[in-house]
Order: structure tokens, then C-alpha cells, then sequence
């Protein structure tokens, strides 16, 4: 007689979200010698945040002590900046842990969560998980940008979370103030919604909403942030969230103890200090992408405007072919889409090497398109 299945009845169907390929991976895999490109995982090519790497190096030496579980002076310093108080902040093992954790507390079968089309897959796999049915709206200005107004059309009572990245990730782009505020005010009141802004440090418009201003108003508002980007810490996996009180003690009541760790911690509390490295982070992105969208011009693709330390790129050939045949040589993107793949703003030695075999793969006679 067989065994009866455990697994949960939402999660037997359940396809997990796949990371990037690491460096290791693909010179195992090709049998590579010498530098490989990472253009995945949109990491800081720059490094860390010096003033985090010397706050790690001194908490290593009291590892054997367990953290603060509280994370007291991380939460007081996050609260502090956004003038809220600590029982409105979250610290968390990255902003995904959020995300998770969001599920868990608050969605049963039966809820329904909304976000857009072509967003961080994260969002999708939370409310499958949980049950909950996820609706996507489609994007505009040729299928890359949110489309609020669509959005708001899939709101009812049975909507418990709704999902926004800004800047939104794999396509780069973003809203603006204007229609944040127009799209809010169709929100039910006792609907969630998440503002994940994980990538908020490069962007330089000045059109990008500020969601603290509506949760000051009683909505409910929940802001993500994560220091892996910008601050290259996606090593150590912390990040936070800003929200309502109710919000946050759900999210503690689920989380694992001692969710962030000691060294996690103090090499946060450090980086937000940093407005050197993050000025040069910026200033980095802002340099390479122009240089990534200037080498692909006059290709047959498309690059929407992006406000990240990443490009989009509608290549017009399988992605597959495409992320497949850049790994054979040294260099990894991520596909993201049947003819998509998302480049990050690497050093210059790596992403000059990505143009020229990019252009190379795209104008090959005969190439899979």
C-alpha cells in the first residue's frame, strides 16, 4: 500500500523559483578556465559597503553568542529614518523572507492577491503556496510597464494583498507619484498593500511615489527594502519592512527566531551609514548601463528605460539559445521570458565582453529565433 502524500495539497504542483547560475555552476558545467561574467543576479559589482566589511569582520569574533533577536539597535536606526517608531519595522533575512512571511500570516485558500504580469516571480509563488489566487494584470507601454489602471479593475473584497515593485524587476521600469495616489484611492481600506521598492537607491527620477505618506495617512501601506542590492550585501541576507503595527506583529509571530543573523546586523547598521559606497554604486550603474545600451544600439531588440542596476531586453531570439550560448563562454544573464533576458550593470571588463558576443549571437546568420 503506498505511502499517503504529506506535502501540502497547494505545494504538490508547486514549482519553486530558480535562482541564477552561480560562477561554480558554469565553469563545472563548460569546463571553463578564467574570469566568469555574472550579469544574473543583479549583485553590486563594486563589492560590499566598506564600513559593513570592517563591522562584519569585528562581529565575526562573537559568532558563538546568539543575536539580538529583537535586532533593537537595527529596527531603532531604520525607525529613526523613516520617523516611525520600532514596533512599525521589521528585520528581516531579505526582503523575499517578507514575502514569505506575508503568506503565511495572512493568506488562507480562498484569498486572492493582485500584482502585474512580467514582476518578481516571488510574488506569484507566495500566494500559491499559501492557496490563494493570484491575478495578474497586464503591463503597458509594450508590455513593460505596471499598468495600474488594470490593476485596480481586479480589486473586490476577496483581494487581501496586492504586490507593487518599483522599480519593478526583470523589466526595469517604474510609476510615478501620480498614479500611485490615483490607484490607492480605489483601494479597499482593509486591503494590504506592498510596496517593494528593492532597488530604490539607483534610481534617479524624480516622479518615484513616497508610500510612507499614505501609511501616515491610515492606510495599509507595507515598504520593503533590501541592503543586497545597492549595498551589496545579498550575502548575508537582510533587509527590512515599514509598515502598520498589526502588520508587522503578524509577520513576528511567524518569523523564525533569530531570523537575522549577528553579523547580518552589524554589517546593516554600518552600511546605511555609507553614502560613499552607495553614491558609487550608483554612479557605477548609471555609467555601465549607458555603455550596455549604447553597445546594443543599432540591434534589432528592444530596451525599455530602466531605473535599476539592470536592462531588460527583448532580444527576438530564444532566450534559452541565448543564455545557454553566453555560458559557453563565460558569461551569465538570466533569461526572464521566451525571448527576454536581464543583464546587470557589471564591471567594464565583464560587460564589454557581453557586447561583444551578444551582438555577435544576435547577428549570427541563422540563429534561433
Amino acid at each position: 500500500m503506498p505511502l499517503r502524500n504529506l506535502l501540502r495539497e497547494p505545494l504538490r504542483k508547486f514549482k519553486p523559483y530558480t535562482v541564477g547560475k552561480s560562477i561554480d555552476d558554469v565553469r563545472r558545467e563548460y569546463g571553463l578556465i578564467g574570469r566568469i561574467a555574472k550579469l544574473a543576479s543583479n549583485e553590486n559589482p563594486l563589492g560590499s559597503s566598506p564600513l559593513a566589511v570592517v563591522a562584519m569582520r569585528r562581529a565575526v569574533e562573537d559568532v558563538s553568542l546568539y543575536p539580538d533577536d529583537s535586532a533593537r539597535d537595527y529596527r531603532a536606526k531604520i525607525a529613526a529614518r523613516y520617523a516611525v517608531a520600532p514596533e512599525n519595522v521589521f528585520a528581516a533575512s531579505g526582503s523575499v523572507e517578507v514575502l514569505e512571511l506575508l503568506a503565511v500570516a495572512f493568506l488562507e485558500p480562498g484569498d486572492v492577491v493582485v500584482s502585474s504580469e512580467k514582476t518578481f516571480a516571488m510574488y506569484a509563488l507566495a500566494a500559491e503556496k499559501a492557496g490563494a489566487e493570484f491575478r495578474a494584470a497586464p503591463m503597458t507601454d509594450g508590455g513593460f510597464r505596471y499598468d495600474l489602471e488594470a490593476m485596480a479593475r481586479l480589486l473586490d473584497p476577496m483581494v487581501k494583498l496586492v504586490f507593487l515593485a518599483n522599480p519593478t524587476n526583470p523589466t526595469g521600469t517604474w510609476f510615478t507619484a501620480a498614479e500611485f495616489d490615483r490607484f490607492i484611492e480605489r483601494v479597499p481600506a482593509d486591503t494590504l498593500v506592498v510596496y517593494d521598492s528593492a532597488y530604490e537607491e539607483y534610481a534617479s527620477v524624480g516622479d518615484l511615489p513616497d508610500p510612507m505618506i499614505h501609511f501616515r495617512a491610515g492606510r495599509r501601506i507595507l515598504l520593503l527594502r533590501t541592503l543586497s542590492k545597492a549595498y551589496g550585501l545579498a550575502g548575508i541576507r537582510i533587509g527590512y519592512a515599514v509598515g502598520p503595527e498589526e502588520i508587522i506583529q503578524g509577520l513576528m509571530m511567524v518569523r523564525t527566531p533569530f531570523n537575522t543573523s549577528l553579523v547580518a546586523q552589524a554589517g546593516a547598521l554600518a552600511a546605511l551609514d555609507d553614502v560613499d559606497f552607495l553614491r558609487r554604486s550608483r554612479e557605477h550603474s548609471d555609467r555601465e548601463l549607458a555603455f550596455l545600451r549604447e553597445g546594443l544600439a543599432g540591434l534589432p531588440v528592444t530596451i525599455p528605460p530602466s531605473q535599476t542596476n539592470f536592462i531588460f531586453i527583448d532580444t527576438g531570439k530564444k532566450a534559452g539559445w541565448l543564455f545557454e550560448e553566453l555560458q559557453r563562454v563565460g558569461i551569465i544573464v538570466r533569461p526572464v521570458g521566451g525571448r527576454a533576458i536581464r543583464v546587470s550593470s557589471g564591471l567594464r571588463e565583464d560587460n564589454e565582453r557581453f557586447v561583444e558576443h551578444f551582438r555577435r549571437l544576435v547577428l549570427q546568420p541563422g540563429a534561433e529565433a
